[in-house]
């Protein structure tokens, strides 16, 4: 087994700063090692190699997060539920962000136990039955609320009968087109 990334035994705000720097995307890794130096210039600063395995690491995290972030999507469009709806879509970032976590902390240590992933393969299963749970009631909540506006609607029209608005039949037309009422 590798010994520990040396960026690893960097202090936590500069390695946070690399990994700031490596999710912008934006400079080489010889323009990542001067901003580290300046920066940070009474802090060791990685190695040009370290700072490339690093970022290598870091990159298929990326990629494997997006992966993810698909995935979660597909998921939740296969509960019938567009991954645009906020609550879908939080859930989501949720989900995508733990999974990155999780792996982050893999990475960084080398070695993940089976009670690790036991774990996470756990709260990923109760976060699902929360959202289904969450759905159902969501779902009760405007079934009860359609109902209560046809029952509001119906009498609306049985005032305007009873006033001689419009005619029993008339109702009836409107209650079977509009209402769904039988």
């Amino acid at each position: 087994m590798a010994g520990k990334s040396s960026i690893n035994r960097l202090p936590p705000m500069v390695k946070a700063y690399i990994q700031k720097l490596l999710r912008e995307d934006r400079m080489t890794l010889d323009d990542m090692l001067a901003d580290i130096q300046s920066r940070f210039p009474n802090e060791k600063s990685p190695s040009r190699s370290a700072l490339g395995r690093f970022k290598q690491g870091f990159d298929l995290l990326t990629e494997k997060t997006r992966q993810h972030r698909a995935q979660a999507e597909a998921f939740v469009g296969a509960f019938g539920e567009d991954a645009s709806d906020k609550t879908g879509a939080l859930l989501v970032e949720a989900i995508s962000t733990l999974a990155y976590q999780a792996a982050m902390g893999a990475h960084e240590k080398d070695d993940v136990t089976t009670k690790e992933v036991a774990e996470l393969a756990r709260a990923a299963k109760n976060t699902m039955q929360a959202r289904t749970l969450s759905m159902k009631e969501r779902q009760a909540i405007e079934k009860a609320a359609r109902d209560r506006l046809l029952q509001e609607q119906d009498a609306e029209l049985a005032k305007t009968v009873q006033t001689g608005g419009i005619s029993e039949e008339q109702a009836l037309f409107w209650r079977q087109k509009f209402l769904g009422v039988k």
